[in-house]
């Protein structure tokens, strides 16, 4: 596990983290809605890509090595999952570069350099709510004028219990001083584990969205829906995730 620094800098609290590798960092193989999105969407190795929330770097290495990608970049704000990348890199004698960053603040990365923009994993619902527009608005700024973005969101009306874990945790927010988020909920399960510090002060929300809230947000920074998919849509199974392709206006 990385130094407080590193919590510090991700904003979660040293047992979230703790959390969010070990769910993570051990991450082999993509699944078959990911698979999807990349044949349609992904599909001209030529271009530029860059991987937001990579963790170990799976994203990275598939479109490297089963697509023949070779200009990758990818970032993770947990240092973590970034040396963890970079370890893989060096024995995979690949040429994707990792860095640390903030999805947030890419201050880094010039202006228009990418042309696939991957935000999966449900990366911008871990970001806390005052930082979400300043992380689209950067990976707006960030992307060519042609750009694909590949976006995931966990979909409040995938839970049907989403309003009474909402009701509850509220209830609790303000007697520790915190304040009312609707959207944003702690996990049940961490793993495959109840998730003890539900109620923790310094436990992580994250967020759920609405289909006509998010797509409100996107309009606003710019973008322009080209396609929507719930997770039922894909695959055969209820999921509790939505996948959303941009471009620029």
């Amino acid at each position: 596990m990385g130094d407080n620094l590193s919590n510090k800098k991700s904003g979660f609290s040293e047992h979230y983290e703790k959390k969010v590798v070990e769910n993570w960092i051990g991450r082999s193989s993509i699944n078959k809605v990911e698979e999807y999105l990349f044949s349609k969407y992904i599909n001209n190795n030529k271009l530029k890509v860059i991987d937001a929330g990579t963790a170990a770097g799976i994203f990275s290495f598939y479109l490297e090595e089963k697509s023949g990608f070779k200009n990758i970049t990818a970032f993770d704000i947990i240092d973590e999952m970034i040396v963890t990348a970079k370890a893989k890199a060096v024995q995979k004698q690949s040429t994707i570069t990792f860095v640390q960053a903030d999805a947030s603040n890419l201050n880094n990365f010039d202006g228009g350099q990418f042309d696939y923009l991957i935000y999966l994993q449900q990366i911008l619902s871990m970001v806390p709510k005052e930082l979400l527009n300043k992380s689209l608005e950067e990976a707006y700024r960030i992307g060519s004028k042609d750009a694909v973005y590949i976006f995931s969101f966990l979909d409040w009306n995938s839970r049907w219990y989403n309003p009474i874990v909402s009701m509850v945790i509220n209830l609790v927010r303000p007697i520790t001083g915190r304040k009312i988020k609707k959207y944003y909920l702690p996990e049940l399960l961490l793993g495959k584990s109840i998730n003890k510090n539900f109620f923790s002060k310094e436990h992580h929300g994250i967020l759920w969205v609405k289909k006509k809230h998010i797509l409100k947000k996107l309009n606003a920074c710019g973008f322009k829906v080209s396609a929507y998919y719930r997770e039922e849509d894909l695959t055969k199974a209820t999921g509790r995730a939505m996948y959303i392709i941009c471009k620029k206006k």
